[in-house]
């Protein structure tokens, strides 16, 4: 399943099926092919995605920190934006 992110504020990004687990388990969030992350979950999953541990996973020979680094910008600018949400859904 190829999952697209997107908000109001950012250009929209895609995550293949083999790195998308990583992502969902980093943002707590289940594994849907459609989901939400409402303005007030953006500080705290921006929170959890500084962890540390996330430089030394890798994800087909690349840190899971590069990996997260799209989704972390476009919370960012979501929360700067005042938007509402960000919203993914399966492009498959």
């Amino acid at each position: 399943m190829v999952t697209q992110f997107s908000c109001s504020s950012t250009s929209t990004f895609i995550v293949t099926s083999d790195f998308a687990p990583y992502l969902f388990q980093a943002i707590q969030k289940e594994n849907h092919p459609d989901g939400i992350i409402l303005n007030h979950e953006f500080d705290y999953i921006l929170n959890a995605l500084k962890d540390p541990s996330f430089n030394d996973q890798m994800v087909g020979g690349v840190p899971l920190s590069v990996r997260l680094y799209p989704l972390i910008e476009m919370i960012k600018a979501a929360k700067f934006s005042n938007d509402k949400f960000i919203i993914w859904g399966s492009l498959s």
